[in-house]
């Protein structure tokens, strides 16, 4: 006696399984944190600030993963966009965009994170310009004090 069980793939030759669109691999700080180094070295951004040093301690420093650099001023816009670019190729989907002043902000989400761009083209600051990119973990309970810095504006 034979029996067989399925999904409705009893009689249709050669048919297999789909392979689930979405990974299956964990989506970390780590693999965030990775992605974001990744994506601002190849775009042009020098080495960043990876720490959260001088800020309030507590759990939610577990769910965020931040990076900040000084670009020079001459190709800082280019690499900020550039950057933007290479997170929108792994799949990163822009979710809010817009400029206040001579700040660019791109809000960009992922599998239950947000990336907060940031360019900051402010004049005064010589020949840098500060670019971020930090990534918030859905649900991460933010202190009051900084939740601006890491949220987006609009």
């Amino acid at each position: 006696m034979t029996v067989t069980a399925g999904c409705g793939l009893v009689g249709e030759e050669g048919a297999a399984p789909k392979p689930s669109p979405v990974p299956t691999v964990p989506f970390t700080k780590e693999t965030v944190t990775g992605e974001i180094a990744a994506v601002a070295g190849t775009a042009g951004l020098p080495a960043g600030d990876t720490s959260t040093a001088g800020l309030p301690a507590g759990d939610w420093q577990e769910c965020i993963a931040p990076w900040m650099g000084d670009a020079p001023a001459a190709g800082a816009a280019d690499a900020f966009e550039a950057a933007v670019r290479q997170l929108r190729q792994q799949d990163w989907e822009i979710v809010s965009s817009h400029a206040e002043q001579d700040v660019t902000f791109r809000t960009l989400a992922k599998r239950g994170w947000k990336v907060y761009a940031r360019h900051y083209a402010m004049a005064g600051f010589g020949t840098e310009q500060i670019v971020s990119l930090t990534a918030v973990e859905d649900g991460c309970e933010l202190p009051e004090e900084i939740r601006g810095d890491y949220e987006d504006p609009a």
